[in-house]
């Protein structure tokens, strides 16, 4: 994937000739912040061209779309005080902030961004912050492009994200087309085992989705939710049966995953028969761009190893 780099910034300094006995006399020089204005679901806001110190509040990884385009954010949630695997090295030196569903909002005051970008999910902290901090607030919705694009308007790097997204469709065709003369019309699910249920993820409105069976274009197994996914309960499992099943759980141990993957509704389906169960190291949802691609490479070995 092709990285554009840009940095913008414009310095403005005024000199005046007073007309004092014919001598000129100079004022200060002032610097001036040049900024651009971001429409959000909030509202409108006036960010700095060239933020330094951008905090990131998200439960997906929006921090990767920074990335993508040459921006390392100053800090994000971090689970467990673990950034997403996928940007573990990107994101060495960002200052991890405690995932929490309720921020205190003094805490981010202390951190003193010049831009905060959030989720959604966090109108009340945008309510309190807004007027101090330049926030822009971004909607977690099914279309992960939207969201990067968004991302990247806020530091200034739209033109940057949009050349990101063009890169990685690229890709994605040539290993789809790759990946479908190999499996055929097989088909394909995707689940994720949680501690008390099974993600099974659907045809639209997710990142994971797109991915399969837009980007790649693989053919769904019979019966996927039309929507984002579903949670379902181990014998709900009977009413699927894929070629293959890609496994996007994030703890691939335990004592409901073994008790899932070693039940007899799980070993009666066709995928598993057929040691077609697919299990990638990508689990994050395939939210950002680096993600995605690393996904990519990741089905592409996996599928026609």
């Amino acid at each position: 994937m092709k990285k554009i780099i840009g940095v913008t910034s414009v310095l403005a300094t005024c000199a005046v000739l007073a007309a004092c006995g014919g001598e000129a006399s100079e004022q200060p020089a002032k610097q001036a912040t040049a900024v651009h204005t971001v429409e959000h679901i909030f509202g409108k806001t006036e960010v700095p061209d060239n933020p330094k110190k951008v905090v990131v509040l998200s439960h997906v990884s929006w921090e990767g779309s920074l990335v993508s385009v040459g921006v390392k954010p100053y800090a994000v949630m971090a689970y467990d005080n673990e950034f997403p695997p996928h940007l573990t090295e990107e994101l060495q030196g960002t200052k991890a902030l405690p995932y929490a569903d309720e921020i205190n909002p003094e805490e981010i005051v202390k951190l003193n961004p010049d831009l905060l970008i959030i989720s959604d999910r966090y109108k009340p902290l945008y309510d309190k912050l807004a007027k101090t901090i330049p926030t822009v607030a971004v909607e977690v919705g099914g279309d992960w492009k939207e969201d990067h694009l968004k991302v990247a308007e806020a530091v200034n790097k739209k033109a940057e994200g949009q050349a990101v997204i063009d890169d990685l469709s690229e890709e994605a065709k040539s290993i789809g087309q790759r990946i479908k003369d190999s499996v055929k019309d097989e088909t394909f699910m995707a689940v994720s085992v949680n501690k008390k249920d099974i993600r099974v993820y659907g045809l639209t409105n997710h990142a994971t989705n797109s991915l399969l069976f837009d980007d790649i274009g693989l053919t769904p197994t019979k019966g996927l939710p039309k929507d984002f996914g579903e949670n379902i309960s181990i014998e709900g499992l009977a009413k699927y049966n894929p070629d293959h099943i890609i496994d996007l759980s994030y703890f691939s141990s335990g004592p409901y995953y073994d008790e899932v993957t070693n039940g007899k509704v799980w070993k009666g389906l066709t995928a598993v028969k057929k040691d077609q169960v697919h299990q990638l190291s990508t689990t994050w949802g395939f939210w950002d761009p680096i993600e995605r691609e690393k996904g990519l490479k990741e089905l592409e070995d996996v599928l026609l190893k």
